[in-house]
């Protein structure tokens, strides 16, 4: 009697939403532009109830308009209970341009979550997606829709990089059009690329990773222009707002995205990964990818036991199982900071503790931070607090079963992981920042202190790490004659502190015994006790190979035992090097093969061939040395192929660092190894102008990287700039910008130790070749050297050189070409390799103060501290002629490339015949020139003169302001002032930290002269008090209070706050003040 549900509701055109049952009441349906009447079939649960339509004429067919229709509809029982139910009739306007959705197939994934008023959107795919297909879904079938101006069902091909799809809604009616983008971004190819072509590799390589550009940006206004790959120019740009290549600033809006070169080289024909495996195959670069999947000649993977198992150190001591037994030095046992992860879980169950365990840790690599995030996590959100509960649940798993190896060993991985997340992330425990902030003041003063026993002997400006150590070392020897033991004792701690620091791999973390490394070494050592003492059991190497004897298919055991085997002696034999290359290639091969795969997923931090581990890398390095002797030919990846896979997957991770810890320091060491490395192979090919130009290109871009690493001067990173910058002088003598950058390293090398032997000699020979390169401008790359060159000493004495070569090949009465001889080696300096930031540019003044030397910053030499530089003697000597090479450091193996060796200089004669382009102007040179005059009391007139014209070249300059003021400051503070006035600052709201700084010395001077009326006082507090805040200004505030300049003040307090001065709120803070 009292039902009053419908048993039925359904519409003639169109879906119900939701579903239609008896309980629901309120409901939608949408339908095309070109329906012009819905019929609604209504059934009553009781047939002895009623219903009514509320709408229109009350008839069950619906007309409809544009838009909204309402339709109420009520049923009445036969007792007189009424319900309604209502359905909302939305008929599409014919006008109408838009999507209701749009998908990719496959499930690939689409950012943002799509909404109809949302027109732009980006999607990343895998590196070996040629095509992809969209899915687009209109409202209305009526209305029109074309991707990439076809078929919509269509694939579309992807580009290397970026492809801009643009799909296109026009409306029912043909009225309206609506276009929405989808950014497809393919993941970056871990090999490199090699084009068939030479001047497309040399036009399409980039500088940082050698490689061909990966969603390729140029420098906006850079002429020629500088493009750079995407995730390595946005690296270099958080680090030094300035173009790598010229040391121009960055302007607003520097990005322009290349996507028509992203194209063009996207067709362009490249070779095969497996070329050196004998595939011949050529395929355009956007098809690389998916070909390096299918290729037959792919590695299988597929290994030899017989490869250790043939071995003589096999065969002597894995021969028979009895022989796996071996002694090691270390105790299980349960350590304090164990204890103390340990906790009463409620779980009591091992495997529910590591499963636990295993959550968390796909949450922290889930949440790991990409550069340019906002370290900012909610309780409990950091991905370094679920790092820490892995830890936490892995202990207290070992607590149920302490015997049980693999526990060991899983802890071990999350506390390896705890030092990367710091060092290469940035994360940090809310609880530790206020303690990494004392730590971080801590380690200022010590830098301080250093620095201060630097002047006292006489090392000033910023030295490098090894001069800081000898200066300490002297001071140390003073204090104990004097009997001062305490203040030694202060200054050995300094010494110890700032050996660790400056290390140039993790050795120095792994002694640290509070260290994460340290503790996750530990119970590596625990789960290999444990296992021995399971039955499943020297060092490292012994340790190496036990593990190989048993897993002899194991590629990460084979590829570091390989490495191990050249440590074990200072010079190893051949077959020792040829055992230990094929092993090296080995895992190179499976790393390859991994990272080549459809399946691959984010590297697995406890693979230890990952891309982020140094010694990994260092082992690719010493593998590339090997082939140099060609110990592997068949089927071997040269050493060339070795190299480049190294900068590729070194760039790549230093890219992904969010932070500049010591992780970071290390792997931009291994980028400028193969960097050098490459170099030195490309200047051995035959000569030719694409292999000129590609030198030139790459010593560029070496000598930028060097120029903007993070690792602290010292005298290897000089020597490497220095050689670097004399080899592209070789290459093209004419060359302007690379006698520039020459220019540059030669006073750096002064600025390190003014008070040396060699100091006049290398600031002598700045000035030359900062005057060559300025007087080359507007002058063509063809012709004989210039005398600014042939005067400097390291020049003539490679002239000297190849005159005895070649008196020696003709005495010899054999035919040979000759070759220029080197530039002499630089000695082995590597007591210390790493550490801070260094300053933008060249050598510059330190801001804010009197005038300073200027930081050293360049490159240099690796080994022991003061050992005289030795030839190679591991090549095998040869009846024929070499081509003579620069005299190397000593090479100790120490599972990484410990010594950059010097490069074989390039064949170049007196005069270049080959015609080039022209060089042209720029103020860096003319920069440079007046810095080295600085240097000399006696120049210093002619410098100012220099920063004139620079700054008239190049009025955003901010260094040349600051150096000139600095020159006049003592003897014409108000020409001084008149220089600073004369930069062109931007409006306040746009002005940036640089900036700041001029504003805040402009006000700095005029108080210093009591110019308390000059017009520029007023707007450049103002200026400096809204970037750098009020508190900057305090002391100024004070003296123009006590000197009654309120009305300057007023104005001040007022524009700074972006107020007017009578606004109450400032009238009464005036009043507060007593300026009214």
């Amino acid at each position: 009697m009292d039902n009053c549900d419908l048993e039925k509701l359904s519409v003639s055109v169109g879906k119900l939403l939701p579903a239609f049952t008896p309980q629901v009441t309120d409901y939608r349906v949408t339908v095309e532009s070109n329906v012009n009447k819905v019929s609604l079939k209504l059934i009553t649960s009781d047939c002895g109830a009623s219903y009514n339509i509320l709408c229109g004429d009350g008839s069950s067919t619906i007309n409809l308009n544009d838009g909204l229709t309402r339709v109420d509809i009520e049923v009445i029982a036969e007792d007189g209970t009424v319900k309604k139910y209502c359905v909302e009739i939305t008929k599409l306007s014919a006008k109408v341009a838009a999507l209701s959705d749009l998908a990719l197939d496959g499930d690939i994934p689409r950012n943002p979550a799509f909404c109809t008023k949302i027109y732009e959107y980006n999607s990343v795919v895998p590196f070996h997606c040629n095509a992809v297909t969209l899915l687009p879904k209109v409202p209305d079938r009526n209305i029109k829709v074309a991707v990439n101006q076809g078929e919509s069902s269509q694939p579309v091909p992807l580009n290397y990089g970026d492809s801009v799809v643009e799909i296109s809604v026009r409306s029912a009616d043909g009225s309206n059009s609506q276009v929405y983008t989808l950014l497809v971004t393919r993941e970056l190819i871990p090999m490199a690329v090699t084009f068939t072509d030479g001047k497309q590799q040399l036009d399409y390589e980039c500088p940082v990773s050698l490689t061909a550009f990966y969603r390729p940006i140029s420098i906006k206004h850079s002429d020629p222009k500088h493009i750079f790959s995407r995730p390595y120019i946005e690296m270099l740009a958080r680090r030094s707002k300035v173009d790598p290549l010229s040391d121009g600033p960055l302007g607003d809006g520097w990005k322009v995205v290349e996507m028509d070169l992203d194209r063009k080289m996207s067709d362009a024909l490249v070779k095969c990964f497996f070329n050196y495996r004998g595939c011949v195959s050529e395929m355009k670069l956007s098809e690389l990818a998916s070909h390096s999947l299918d290729c037959p000649h792919r590695p299988t993977g597929e290994l030899d036991a017989k490869d250790v198992t043939e071995t003589d150190w096999y065969k002597k001591h894995f021969a028979s199982s009895s022989c796996l037994e071996i002694d090691t030095k270390h105790t299980l046992e349960v350590r304090n900071w164990e204890k103390r992860l340990q906790i009463t879980e409620g779980k009591d169950s091992v495997e529910e503790l590591c499963a636990s365990a295993q959550d968390h840790l796909k949450f922290y690599r889930q949440r790991l931070p990409k550069p340019g995030d906002v370290l900012q996590y909610e309780e409990g959100q950091s991905p370094l607090y679920s790092l820490e509960q892995a830890a936490v649940l892995h202990a207290s798993a070992i607590r149920l079963s302490s015997r049980e190896a693999r526990l060991h060993f899983l802890l071990g991985l999350s506390l390896e992981e705890q030092h990367y997340a710091t060092e290469m992330y940035g994360l940090s425990r809310k609880a530790d920042r206020g303690r990494d902030e004392l730590s971080d003041a801590k380690s200022t003063a010590r830098q301080d202190d250093i620095l201060a026993v630097c002047k006292l002997h006489g090392f000033l400006g910023r030295p490098t790490v090894e001069n800081q150590l000898q200066a300490l070392d002297k001071e140390y020897q003073q204090l104990r004659d004097q009997g001062q033991s305490g203040r030694a004792d202060y200054v050995q701690t300094l010494y110890i502190w700032l050996s660790k620091k400056s290390g140039k791999d993790s050795s120095a973390a792994v002694r640290d015994e509070g260290s994460g490394l340290h503790r996750a070494l530990m119970k590596y050592l625990d789960a290999w006790e444990a296992a021995a003492a399971a039955g499943e059991g020297g060092e490292a190497l012994q340790h190496l190979q036990s593990g190989l004897a048993l897993r002899p298919l194991h590629p990460a055991l084979r590829f570091f035992t390989g490495l191990a085997l050249l440590h074990q002696e200072q010079k190893a034999s051949e077959d020792t090097e040829k055992e230990a290359a094929l092993l090296l290639h080995q895992g190179l091969e499976h790393f390859v093969r991994q990272r080549c795969s459809k399946s691959r997923v984010e590297q697995d931090p406890s693979d230890p061939l990952s891309s982020r581990s140094t010694q990994f890398l260092r082992g690719l390095l010493t593998l590339g040395q090997l082939q140099q002797k060609h110990t592997l030919s068949l089927q071997a990846m040269s050493a060339e192929q070795v190299y480049h896979i190294v900068a590729v997957l070194s760039a790549q991770s230093v890219s992904q660092c969010v932070c500049r810890g010591e992780a970071v320091v290390q792997l931009e060491w291994v980028l400028l190894d193969a960097h050098f490395a490459l170099l030195q192979r490309l200047i051995q090919d035959q000569a030719g102008m694409e292999r000129q130009s590609l030198v030139a290109k790459r010593c560029q871009a070496l000598t930028a990287l060097i120029r903007l690493a993070s690792i602290a001067p010292c005298q290897e990173l000089l020597d490497m700039q220095e050689r670097v910058c004399q080899l592209a002088v070789l290459t093209t003598p004419r060359d302007s910008p690379a006698l520039c950058l020459l220019g540059r390293a030669q006073l750096a090398q002064y600025d390190n130790n003014p008070n040396s032997e060699r100091s006049k000699e290398a600031l002598r020979d700045a000035c030359l070749s900062f005057q060559a390169s300025i007087e080359l401008e507007h002058k063509t790359l063809s012709g004989e050297p210039l005398e600014q060159l042939t005067k400097q000493k390291w020049w003539q004495e490679r002239q000297e050189r190849q005159e005895q070569q070649e008196a020696a090949n003709q005495k010899a009465a054999k035919p040979s070409i000759s070759q220029p001889v080197g530039v002499k080696g630089p000695s082995d300096t590597g007591g210390a390799r790493r550490g801070a930031k260094q300053s933008r540019g060249g050598p510059a003044p330190i801001r804010g103060g009197r005038a300073a030397q200027p930081a050293a910053r360049a490159p240099a030499a690796r080994g022991r501290a003061g050992a005289a530089a030795k030839p190679d003697r591991s090549a095998k000597p040869s009846t024929s002629i070499t081509k003579p090479q620069l005299p190397t450091s000593s090479s100790q193996q120490e599972g990484q490339s410990n010594t950059v060796k010097a490069a074989e200089e390039p064949a170049v004669d007196d005069t270049v015949i080959a015609s080039g382009p022209m060089n042209r102007s720029s103020h860096v040179s003319r920069l440079g020139l007046a810095r080295a005059l600085t240097r000399s009391a006696d120049t210093q007139e002619r410098a100012r003169q220099l920063y004139q014209e620079v700054i008239a070249m190049a009025p955003g300059v901010h260094d040349a302001y600051i150096e000139l003021v600095q020159l006049l400051e003592e003897c014409d503070p108000q020409a001084a002032v008149e220089v600073y006035c004369r930069f062109p600052l931007k409006p306040v709201a746009e002005q940036s930290f640089e900036d700041a700084f001029i504003t805040g010395e402009i006000v700095r001077l005029l108080m210093a002269l009591e110019l308390y009326d000059h017009l520029l006082l007023g707007p450049s507090l103002v200026a400096y008090g809204k970037v750098m805040g009020l508190s900057c200004l305090e002391k100024y505030i004070d003296i123009l209070d006590d000197k009654c300049m309120t009305k300057l003040l007023m104005s001040v307090y007022a524009k700074i706050n972006d107020r007017p001065e009578d606004d109450q709120e400032m009238l009464d803070f005036f009043k507060f003040k007593c300026w009214i």
